[in-house]
């Protein structure tokens, strides 16, 4: 018998990547028997930390025989897997209650070998059973991390959806103070909370550390650097590329998940300066690890099991006699990057040479930066940015790996809080400049379009303002769990939902803005398919000195990518910010996802399969910078370019109105190069003379609510 949660609330953030380009034109019906499995796939998130929350997921556990499984053991695909998973059960898995994070290797290797067990099992019975079993057995954090890589790459899981982290685990995306008030209402029997339906119903106000600690002047920013759907889109991000993950069995290298990696991070540090400069900030300061962080953090955050996250103070010494090796290896490491950047080349074991001079490698030297399977060098070339995160998280170093007390950059869904992390990645991304500076800027002959010329850009009045946005932390606290009675239930039926007693949630403010449109007016000679780039940087730096363009590239943020058919004459290009490509909507609470799951299975109404909240997709609330009370200069810089033929056609072997396409390599519209026209050196006596290319300037204006 399945029962129906009732309870509707507001509508939650979305997240993830810039290659695929989500879109909600086409929309699919989900099928009774799709709605069953996305049903029980959502409760094995449901309250986490109880292992005997639900009795029926604690049969399916006690039921399923693992080490004499058939289905594991005898499925050739997963049965070596299954015996290497076994074994760190009888011999040392993670404990239940202890902190998980893919950066420990001892962790790593544990949830690789989940991971590969949920990912090969051969049908949905195995895998459920797979996940029961770990959810009942294996360490919170490892299930869930695992679990989540293995439904984002698994085909057959097309189009399911998960829950959002931050209703997963409030503890990595919510301060402190209101993760204990939630459970002292709890612990209070409901006191003070009203019923709404019938169910207590409580919202807590919350904020961003800047409101309670200004420790240095990064704290200005933590609205947009702690925002719960920014820190998603950055997991999502690293859960489709994971580091540890690749292969032909993947085909993660399709997609120039090299190339892939350093524009997403490029495209993070531009949107990020774009912010610093609305809050009187300047370019991202530097480090070096002899001497002093200057810029501390405190990220208000408790683990389940009581732990506080690391802090690091202002001007934090990093070179301790903790850290003198792994210091020592990632300057090495660094050094030998730059090297084989200015020479072009590096040298495998076995003597070939790989070249490192052209354009198409930056692929290669992504690859090489990540450290991931799909480098060809990994003795010589390792995991800078990973050691350089466990080095300035300021962790104290664990006496064993199973009692690690992780940082914030430890965590992917928690990296982005900390100020420190764009700094690191500035460093990261400075190989990519180098490496791009050592390209010939791009010739008039490169960059026009014959026959296209751009009129003129309209842009309508841009506003931002912040809004109130409630997240659902009821997940943080624990709630009775149905007695599990021997014998009662089968084991493998349907799944028995009974909804909370209680919804708790964090009340928050988040940045936003309103809708706009812009008018590109162009003229053509002759019909054509065009591609059409708009990208939005600064117009000053922050002294109000006026930016040079080719100073001012790397600032440059793409905020919308299209391909366009144009006829010959006069063409008006209109465009919606609700549909730019590359943006997704707010994510739908659980418990709105649930009651429309249940609804669509007993056919009260349709449940639709779009990517309107893809997990591929960066937030669309979050597409323009804060601006300023009296309206702050940006510019546009639109470019019209020729339609270039991807490798792969667009869409090819995936079906988009399920899947984001990760490993198909058709996540692209066309065959330049990432950020293309901003990615090389710019000659501006060139770029400025192009007709096809054209300079708009724009304000955006930051308004309170009640001036809206």
């Amino acid at each position: 018998m399945r029962t129906l949660a009732v309870f509707v609330l507001a509508a939650t953030l979305a997240l993830a990547s810039a290659a695929f380009v989500p879109s909600s034109s086409q929309v699919k019906y989900a099928e009774k028997d799709f709605l069953h499995k996305q049903e029980d796939l959502l409760l094995l998130f449901r309250h986490l930390y109880e292992k005997d929350w639900n009795p029926q997921l604690v049969a399916y556990a006690k039921n399923f025989a693992f080490k004499d499984s058939a289905e594991l053991y005898k499925h050739e695909p997963t049965a070596p897997f299954a015996k290497k998973l076994y074994a760190y059960y009888e011999h040392g898995l993670l404990p239940k209650g202890e902190v998980f994070s893919v950066y420990d290797e001892v962790h790593r290797e544990q949830a690789i070998a989940l991971f590969n067990v949920l990912y090969h099992a051969k049908d949905w019975e195995t895998f459920y059973k797979v996940a029961a079993w770990a959810r009942y057995h294996v360490n919170e954090g490892m299930f869930v991390y695992a679990l989540t890589v293995a439904v984002t790459h698994r085909p057959d899981m097309a189009g399911y959806v998960l829950p959002a982290p931050y209703e997963i685990s409030p503890y990595h995306f919510i301060n402190t103070e209101v993760v204990q008030k939630a459970q002292q209402y709890k612990m209070q029997g409901y006191f003070g909370m009203k019923k709404v339906d019938g169910v207590y119903t409580v919202v807590i106000p919350s904020n961003y550390t800047g409101w309670y600690v200004h420790t240095n002047a990064e704290q200005k920013l933590s609205y947009f650097t702690e925002d719960v759907g920014l820190n998603t889109y950055y997991y999502y991000l690293h859960t489709d590329y994971p580091f540890w993950l690749g292969g032909e069995k993947f085909g993660l290298h399709k997609d120039r998940r090299g190339e892939l990696y350093l524009f997403e991070h490029q495209q993070i540090l531009a949107r990020y300066y774009l912010e610093r400069l609305s809050n009187e900030l300047g370019h991202i300061p530097e480090f070096s690890y002899l001497e002093p962080i200057a810029t501390g953090y405190y990220p208000d955050l408790q683990y389940y099991n009581g732990h506080s996250f690391p802090a690091r103070d202002n001007y934090y010494h990093v070179d301790q006699e903790v850290n003198f090796r792994a210091i020592r290896q990632v300057v090495d490491y660094e050094k030998r990057l730059r090297d084989v950047i200015d020479q072009g080349f590096f040298v495998l074991p076995d003597g070939k040479t790989v070249n490192l001079s052209t354009p198409e490698s930056v692929d290669v030297l992504g690859n090489l930066i990540q450290a991931n399977p799909d480098s060809s060098e990994h003795r010589f070339y390792k995991y800078v940015a990973m050691f350089a995160r466990i080095i300035m998280g300021a962790a104290i170093e664990p006496v064993d790996p199973h009692q690690a007390i992780p940082s914030v950059l430890e965590h992917y869904e928690s990296a982005m809080r900390d100020p420190v992390f764009y700094q690191i990645y500035k460093r990261v991304v400075g190989y990519y400049y180098q490496f791009k500076n050592h390209l010939p800027a791009y010739t008039y002959e490169q960059l026009y379009f014959p026959g296209v010329k751009v009129e003129g850009v309209v842009v309508d009045k841009l506003q931002t303002f912040f809004d109130h946005f409630d997240v659902d932390i009821t997940n943080a606290i624990d709630i009775e769990p149905e007695p599990y009675v021997e014998g009662k239930y089968t084991g493998f039926g349907e799944i028995e939902y009974k909804p909370d007693p209680v919804v708790i949630k964090a009340s928050t403010v988040r940045l936003n803005h309103k809708p706009f449109t812009y008018n590109i007016s162009l003229t053509a000679e002759k019909p054509g398919k065009s591609v059409v780039r708009v990208f939005l940087g600064p117009k000053y730096d922050e002294y109000g000195g006026l930016y040079t363009l080719n100073a001012n590239r790397e600032n440059f943020y793409e905020l919308d990518y299209f391909v366009q058919e144009l006829t010959a004459g006069k063409n008006v290009v209109t465009r919606s910010s609700v549909s730019f490509n590359g943006y997704v909507k707010d994510r739908t609470s659980f418990y709105e996802l649930y009651r429309k799951v249940m609804a669509g299975y007993k056919g009260d109404e349709k449940f639709p399969l779009d990517m309107s909240e893809a997990h591929c997709g960066f937030p669309n609330r979050l597409m323009l910078p804060k601006g300023k009370k009296g309206g702050m200069p940006f510019q546009l810089f639109v470019v019209v370019s020729p339609f270039v033929e991807p490798k792969v056609p667009l869409f090819t072997g995936f079906d988009p109105v399920l899947s984001c396409g990760v490993g198909s390599g058709a996540r692209y519209m066309d065959g330049y190069a990432l950020g293309y026209p901003l990615d090389r050196p710019v000659d501006e006596k060139v770029f400025y003379t192009v007709p096809n290319v054209y300079f708009q300037d724009v304000v955006i204006y930051h308004k309170s609510q009640g001036d809206l």
